[in-house]
């Protein structure tokens, strides 16, 4: 838990102590090597403790300095880089006046005006200037922070970051609809190969919940990571690997393993048919918030654009589901209840 936390609301700048990740748009954006400016915008939703989608970019930069070890330049360069994409950047005038009496300018210098100090911010002098942003010297005190949620904001003395909302973040990645969401806390989102493990785990449910058999190849089909970094993944963010098994029925309705023929140099023999592996990963859920109606928006916008949905589904928790469902592989599986299975603690799948 981070020491700046409070049980009262978190002022402009701090951080809450919970970064929530979406499945979805974690794996969209590890395909598409988005995955740096996800991590960015993730956090920056969790600076932004009051909801307002706007964060002064002084404010912001200092905060991921402090609360996720970003140096100032990587700050910056990421903020360019997903400019457009994840967020907006509003900068103010060219011939913005601030409270210490200096005009700023895009270039970084300042004109001085008559009884005023002309001295420019230092926080702008060490930019580099491939990927600065204005910053001003001095915050006034009725714009420093914004209040009451999405109140008033004047932007006449700072640059802001105008944070994109869910729906626009999925359309921009390509995802026709959210999973449930999870928690991960702050204090481990830190370091860039930890983040993107992190992200990597969000795609899988959390422990606890029931998840489905899932190959490596089906994984890399939908993050774009191989499967020797997958396996890097799963030890950094501390993923849950359980094996599956297929089973049928015999003549007598009694269920018995299916065997697969692996075939050697020489000679050639029988095992266990073993299913893709079960995952869960450490994340905590966390509440779906507008989940629902982003969802049937984005839902309705890919079927008016795609056609029906033509996805079809293999493995079935329970037999209502399978009964329900109308797009079914010529091969679907239905897990075995634990009081049936032959090895108590296995997760067995029958072959329907």
């Amino acid at each position: 838990m981070l020491k700046s936390q409070s049980k009262k609301t978190l002022p402009q700048g701090s951080s809450s102590s919970q970064i929530k990740l979406y499945p979805e748009l974690s794996a969209a954006a590890l395909k598409a090597g988005l995955g740096k400016e996800l991590a960015l915008w993730f956090e920056l939703r969790a600076i932004n403790a009051n909801g307002s989608s706007r964060l002064v970019v002084n404010d912001a930069v200092a905060a991921l300095g402090e609360h996720f070890d970003y140096t100032q330049s990587t700050a910056y360069r990421l903020l360019s880089a997903g400019k457009g994409k994840l967020w907006g950047i509003k900068r103010p005038p060219l011939n913005a006046l601030t409270p210490g009496g200096t005009t700023t300018l895009l270039s970084g210098r300042s004109n001085h005006s008559s009884g005023f100090s002309t001295t420019g911010s230092d926080a702008l002098k060490k930019t580099p200037a491939s990927c600065r942003l204005t910053v001003n010297p001095g915050v006034p005190e009725s714009t420093a922070l914004v209040r009451g949620g999405q109140g008033d904001y004047s932007t006449g003395w700072h640059s802001t970051i105008k944070l994109y909302g869910l729906e626009r973040v999925a359309e921009y990645l390509g995802v026709s609809g959210r999973g449930r969401p999870v928690e991960v806390p702050a204090s481990v989102f830190r370091g860039r190969g930890v983040k993107n493990a992190w992200l990597y785990a969000s795609f899988f449910k959390p422990d606890g919940f029931k998840a489905k058999p899932i190959s490596r190849d089906s994984i890399k089909a939908a993050t774009g990571v191989l499967r020797r970094q997958q396996q890097r993944y799963d030890k950094v963010a501390g993923i849950k690997r359980v094996a599956n098994f297929a089973f049928q029925q015999d003549g007598k309705g009694k269920l018995a393993p299916m065997l697969a023929l692996v075939e050697g140099k020489c000679e050639g023999w029988w095992k266990h048919r073993r299913l893709g592996n079960t995952y869960h990963s450490r994340a905590l859920a966390a509440h779906r918030g507008m989940t629902k109606k982003v969802n049937a928006r984005l839902r309705h916008r890919s079927l008016e654009r795609d056609g029906a949905s033509c996805v079809l589904k293999r493995f079935f928790l329970s037999a209502k589901a399978l009964l329900k469902c109308h797009n079914k592989d010529p091969e679907p599986f239905l897990l075995v209840p634990s009081r049936d299975r032959s090895i108590k603690g296995r997760l067995e799948w029958c072959l329907v």
